[in-house]
């Protein structure tokens, strides 16, 4: 502990900047980033899919995959495991 000591300030003044910095950075964090974040995702999202709706090969392969991971969940096995069985 003693060599965080001489970082820390002992003045009022010091300490009194460092809450307000503290502050903004933690509103940068909460409201700022957050929001760019969003942005970007939804960016991602809209390229992705617009890249999946230009390229038929692509376009199918999502497709097979949708139905791959919604017959898993429905059904709780792929068509494919299903047909294998029987």
């Amino acid at each position: 502990m003693e060599t965080f000591k001489i970082y820390i300030p002992e003045d009022f003044y010091s300490i009194w900047v460092m809450a307000i910095v503290v502050v903004i950075a933690i509103w940068l964090v909460m409201f700022v980033v957050r929001k760019l974040i969003g942005v970007a995702l939804v960016a991602a999202l809209i390229i992705g899919g617009l890249m999946v709706w230009q390229n038929p090969a692509v376009l199918r392969s999502a497709q097979d995959t949708a139905v791959h991971y919604y017959d898993q969940w429905r059904f709780g096995a792929t068509a494919d495991e299903d047909q294998r069985r029987g």
